[in-house]
């Protein structure tokens, strides 16, 4: 049987890698107690938050092991989320040990080099999208173009320098109204709202509050009521930044 301490290590960090990748309380615990089987482990403890992780193991001598992980991040990135879950399904089918579990694991937690490029473009293209289908005309797809773009390098910047989420999510909404209202100056026939809606419609917390409903449907109070309180948050504070700068540019008679 290999250390408690490997098996432990590499439990936990599996499911830390489901919650920091955006995946749903009630995935990382089943996660937890599918390797536990999976490792021969007879009995398992296991609370998962978007915050935090707690494990106890029970094992067959009588003796009990806790482990607390903090999780201090959390994006969306499904690639992730769908690799490890491919370790811990090899885990709990006996093909995979803990420790060679365990070296997976932590190449797959190790940050990538992104091709930000691709990043831009993607937002580019979504908020140019969204604008024509909230009632904008071409005009406003390549106005939206542009402000998807930039708002991603702003972005990027954002996350460089660690500001919070719910500060960059001020940021964000302040910088796109500006924007929009600045492009409505220079060109004739463009329309602030389909932009300002398309550019930010990427930056919705969409998948959190969609896991929030899911985690309080399953009884997972506070862990639903967490991510829709967060959810709600970051909408708020989008919607505050637009409505901050609209004001601004308003009161300064721009």
């Amino acid at each position: 049987m290999e250390p408690i301490s490997v098996m432990l290590d590499a439990i936990c960090l599996a499911s830390q890698i489901i919650l920091e990748s955006g995946g749903e309380t009630y995935r990382a615990e089943e996660t937890v107690e599918r390797m536990c089987r999976g490792l021969h482990i007879p009995n398992v403890d296991v609370l998962a938050l978007p915050t935090g992780l707690f494990v106890t193991v029970y094992l067959e001598d009588g003796t009990a092991h806790t482990r607390l992980v903090r999780v201090r991040s959390r994006s969306t990135n499904l690639a992730r989320m769908d690799k490890c879950n491919a370790v811990s399904r090899q885990v709990a089918n006996g093909t995979l040990s803990a420790s060679d579990a365990l070296k997976r694991l932590k190449e797959i937690y190790q940050p990538r080099s992104e091709k930000k490029w691709l990043w831009i473009l993607a937002s580019a293209v979504s908020a140019g999208g969204f604008a024509i289908m909230l009632g904008g005309d071409w005009i406003d797809f390549f106005v939206g173009f542009f402000c998807g773009a930039l708002l991603q390098i702003v972005q990027f910047f954002m996350a460089q320098c660690k500001v919070p989420s719910l500060l960059s999510g001020l940021v964000a909404g302040a910088f796109v109204a500006l924007l929009a209202q600045s492009a409505m100056k220079i060109l004739p026939g463009v329309h602030v709202e389909p932009i300002i809606a398309g550019a930010i419609m990427p930056l919705l917390p969409g998948l959190a509050t969609t896991n929030g409903i899911r985690d309080t449907l399953r009884g997972d109070l506070v862990s639903g009521g967490a991510r829709i309180v967060e959810a709600l948050l970051c909408s708020i504070m989008l919607g505050a930044g637009i409505g901050i700068a609209l004001s601004l540019w308003g009161g300064l008679g721009l």
